[in-house]
């Protein structure tokens, strides 16, 4: 038709189809609605097979018992590392440090320094029921810091029932007014000076300054002579009346010559040792350490040991009225012509209780203290010159007093 323009049909496009082509392994699985498996069924085990669980073995164990697994423990491991045992549980951390403060020794100025910054840390009830002896054996040269440090450390230590320490001055401060040990160990009785300082541990005289020690104070031992000379009752009076003291133990110098002669002190000290054995009822062993005045005292064969009338034999003839005098020998040192002679006890004294101790010739005493027996007993050697012995005896679990119970009379 006129006018009109024809339009023309529409032609589809049909695209040329492409080839597909696994680029990247297999194809995904398609997704599920359910939920996955957690594990695969052939691991897992019947009901039936499943054991139930049980507590540890050492939950009701006792505490002595596992104390002593744990010391095991620590003592036979190729590497005695205590804070890995520690860390296993709560229960093993308390049993570790149990075993850590119970027996504290304190062999240097420097440890004496760290176990005050540890006593600073802990805390007056941790203290009080972990730490039971304490031991200071430094030879060391004190300081005023060291003093002051040692009496923190004594104060806040108050459930102690051994202590032992190089002078007695330290009892003295206020500070240790609520530490009572059961047992206590000194190594030197010089009251004027402490340690080995000035000025004197007290500005004014006290009769008595470390007397709060007395009421539980069971055990008391001077392990070697002081440079002062002070009686037996001198030294009692230090600490007070001492009613339950039940083992004592003084030491004294053979034939010294400190500040007034020889035999009024040897009188002295003869005659208040027989006044402790007949006041005091209670007293169950009195141990008497007699020291020559050079270290060791040579004795030749054949002679004996002291005068006609010493006080050796002066101390005999008490110990033979009285069996709970024990007399001790220390620092001799016989001199024979045959390594493997020894003397005899009835050369030192006869019959008497200083009798039953010998003085071997084969052990050099200069730079070891040696106490043998008659009975045979093997004698006891402390290396590295180490004359004060609590600190070796602590270590090794010795008992000084339980060493003089079997004696004979």
């Amino acid at each position: 038709m006129y006018g009109q323009r024809p339009f023309p049909q529409p032609i589809p496009y049909h695209a040329p189809s492409i080839p597909w082509v696994r680029t990247h392994g297999e194809p995904q699985t398609p997704k599920s609605r359910t939920r996955p498996a957690t594990m695969r069924l052939g691991l897992m085990r019947p009901p039936s097979v499943i054991a139930p669980s049980r507590p540890s073995p050492l939950r009701n164990v006792p505490n002595e018992i596992a104390l002593e697994i744990v010391e095991l423990a620590l003592r036979y491991q190729s590497q005695k590392n205590p804070t890995a045992l520690a860390l296993v549980s709560r229960r093993f951390n308390d049993l570790v440090c149990k075993l850590i403060y119970r027996n504290v020794t304190l062999d240097s100025l420097a440890r004496i320094a760290r176990f005050n910054r540890a006593v600073h840390l802990k805390s007056t009830e941790f203290l009080a029921t972990h730490v039971d002896a304490l031991a200071v054996t430094t030879q060391e040269h004190y300081t005023n810091e060291a003093r002051v440090q040692l009496e923190e450390i004594v104060a806040a230590c108050t459930g102690l029932r051994t202590l032992a320490i190089p002078r007695p001055g330290v009892l003295a401060s206020n500070l240790i007014s609520v530490t009572r040990p059961t047992e206590l160990i000194i190594q030197k009785f010089d009251a004027m000076t402490p340690f080995e300082w000035d000025p004197p541990f007290a500005v004014t005289v006290v009769e008595s300054p470390a007397s709060h020690v007395s009421q539980n104070l069971k055990r008391l031992r001077i392990c070697e002579p002081g440079q002062a000379w002070h009686s037996p009752l001198a030294t009692l009076e230090f600490f007070g009346a001492l009613e339950g003291l039940t083992h004592l133990a003084l030491t004294r110098h053979v034939r010294s010559g400190w500040h007034i002669p020889s035999p009024t002190n040897d009188n002295i000290f003869a005659s208040e040792i027989q006044m402790l054995l007949q006041t005091r009822p209670k007293l169950r062993m009195l141990v008497v350490s007699l020291y020559p005045v050079s270290w060791p005292k040579l004795v030749p064969l054949g002679t004996t040991l002291c005068s006609v009338e010493c006080l050796c034999k002066a101390l005999g003839r008490l110990a033979q009225q009285d069996n709970r005098l024990v007399l001790l020998a220390t620092g001799w040192e016989t001199v024979t012509s045959d390594d493997n002679m020894t003397l005899h006890p009835a050369q030192n004294h006869g019959g008497d209780r200083l009798g039953n101790v010998c003085f071997w010739d084969s052990w050099k005493m200069s730079d070891k203290r040696v106490v043998s027996f008659a009975t045979c007993w093997e004698p006891e050697i402390l290396p590295n010159g180490v004359k004060w012995t609590y600190g070796a005896e602590l270590l090794e679990g010795h008992d000084f007093w339980g060493n003089w119970v079997g004696m004979p009379d």
